[in-house]
């Protein structure tokens, strides 16, 4: 099969190349995706180059972490899953850009009957990680202020649209008045980082009170400037770490939470059985009833039409490397999605 392997390390143009590589078999509780369609992940920039990502690969590998597909094949205890459209998180988030790809069952859910492959593909990982985000781990409430840092991103365009549906007041930071007109269009004031001052601009938006709850895409040396956009027992929550070359594993002076009372919320998407020895690493992930749980909810809104994915470009397997180097430049808003055409 046709996969896009990262054979070296390096910039996106420089590491990865179109190889034909084995299908792989499903084990015991994975199943085989034929894939359609596969997103693009900001991650996939510091696996490519080798430096700290949430989760990096050894070289060669094949990248991709969320899919849309048919399941053709299935290990013991996945039988279920075959012939299902789906939409899956790759296992161990690799394999995605790929004609077939694995998941376990844990990770694999019916695919939105209201969204084509590409759009399915583009909805997983943004639209779940956003609901964990605000939903469980922030408890976003009708009526409260939201600040989305990053409303262009992918994730960010999710969590604008579940803010909106929540009944939340959103704001989105997004650079230049392309980006901001998106974030307006979702539904959001929007506020650009690169000509407007965001500390005089929230506390203008919310009549000096700060958000309620910020989602933060980005992380980075903006990071302690966002902090003083919180309101008063407010909650920060850091989802991702675009603008952190350490991926968030830098340390942030916590006595600027103190003086600010307001908490910090940590968030991560992933849903399995974790064995308690992974807790000394740092790692607990939830159980795969709230995936279930997770996705239940967002079906109910696709379908009612409150939330749909933002598609920027749909690409083919050959345009992945200009397509990350464009990333990385900040050329590109919503998801990247690459249309997989098996031979």
């Amino acid at each position: 099969m046709k996969a896009v392997r990262v054979v070296r390390h390096g910039a996106p143009m420089e590491a990865l190349e179109l190889e034909d590589i084995p299908v792989p078999d499903p084990g015991p509780g994975e199943v085989r995706i034929a894939v359609s369609a596969a997103s693009l992940n900001f991650g996939d920039i510091a696996r490519c180059r080798g430096t700290v990502a949430a989760v990096m690969g050894q070289v060669p590998f094949t990248l991709g972490m969320d899919v849309c597909g048919t399941v053709d094949a299935a290990g013991d205890g996945a039988d279920e899953w075959v012939g299902r459209r789906v939409v899956a998180m790759t296992n161990q988030s690799f394999g995605g850009l790929a004609e077939y790809a694995l998941s376990t069952v844990n990770a694999v859910f019916d695919a939105p009957p209201e969204l084509d492959d590409v759009e399915a593909a583009a909805f997983t990982l943004p639209f779940h990680t956003g609901y964990l985000a605000l939903h469980r781990r922030a408890k976003l409430q009708a009526g409260e202020s939201l600040l989305v840092v990053g409303g262009a991103t992918a994730v960010g365009t999710a969590v604008v649209q579940l803010g909106v549906a929540a009944g939340a007041k959103v704001l989105a930071v997004a650079g230049g008045a392309e980006k901001g007109a998106l974030c307006a269009d979702l539904g959001a004031s929007p506020i650009d980082h690169t000509s407007e001052d965001l500390f005089d601009r929230v506390m203008a938006l919310t009549d000096e009170h700060g958000a309620d709850v910020v989602a933060d895409m980005i992380g980075g040396e903006r990071t302690d400037t966002v902090w003083t956009c919180v309101a008063r027992e407010g909650r920060y929550v850091a989802v991702g770490f675009n603008d952190d070359p350490e991926s968030g594993l830098t340390g942030r002076p916590l006595r600027k939470v103190s003086m600010g009372n307001f908490s910090v919320l940590g968030v991560m998407l992933g849903y399995n059985e974790m064995p308690v020895e992974f807790r000394r690493f740092g790692l607990n992930t939830f159980p795969p009833a709230v995936g279930r749980e997770v996705h239940a909810a967002l079906l109910d809104l696709v379908a009612s039409g409150a939330v749909r994915p933002v598609v920027g470009r749909r690409i083919t397997m050959a345009d992945v490397s200009a397509a990350l180097d464009d990333h990385e430049q900040r050329r590109t808003m919503g998801r990247t999605v690459v249309e997989i055409f098996r031979s």
